[in-house]
Order: C-alpha cells, then structure tokens, then sequence
C-alpha cells in the first residue's frame, strides 16, 4: 500500500516588511512571507505588548495559512499590531527590495 504525503503549505510570500524588534538600533529585521509574520508574533513578540491587535494578527496569520489566501490582510494586521505595541515598523516594501545591479555595456574598441 502507497503511503500519501500531504504537502507543505507555502509560506506565503509577502512584500518585505521592515520590524524593529530585536535588532540594533536603526536596523530592521525584514519579513518576507506569512511564516515569518507568525514566527515573530509567536516567538518573539513582548510578553507584555500581546494585546488585542496582537490577537488579531496571530488569526490571520493563521487563517492565511490554513487557506493559503489573504497574506495581505496578514500583513496589514501584522502591521496593526506592531503600531499598538509601538514597535517601529518600515512597511515600504522598496525600502528592503534588492537594488539592481546596473550592467554597463562596454563599446566594443575599435583598432584604427
């Protein structure tokens, strides 16, 4: 008899999400997918700072997860909560995009 694996769920991508929560000063942990959202709020959210909007973010987050749909609410009510527990969020997602490399194409030298 074939066993049947069921597979992973995605982590959900998202537009990265600067947090500053343990991290140096001026520096942003960057967030990119549902997972990482629920990591932070189930790990390393402040004991004290796990309030409603806190509540609301670990739902869905979960609900995001389970449905493999709405990573953006997720991230909005991520975003929510931080801003209640008055945790310094970056949530301009170009802010944290890879900066493209320019390639300068060299003209070919002539010998004359």
């Amino acid at each position: 008899m074939r066993e049947a694996f069921m597979e992973e769920p995605s982590e959900m991508p998202i537009p990265p999400l600067g947090i500053d929560l343990d991290v140096r000063p001026g520096v942003y942990r960057v967030l990119t997918s549902v997972a990482a959202l629920g990591d932070v709020l189930m790990e390393r959210w402040p004991e004290k700072q796990r309030g409603r909007a806190w509540r609301s973010a670990v739902v869905a987050c979960l609900r995001a997860l389970e449905t493999q749909t709405d990573a953006e609410v997720a991230r909005s009510a991520f975003i929510m909560a931080a801003k209640d527990a008055g945790i310094s969020v970056n949530a301009n997602a170009e802010h944290f995009e890879p900066r493209k490399r320019e390639t300068s194409k060299k003209k070919p030298q002539t010998n004359q």
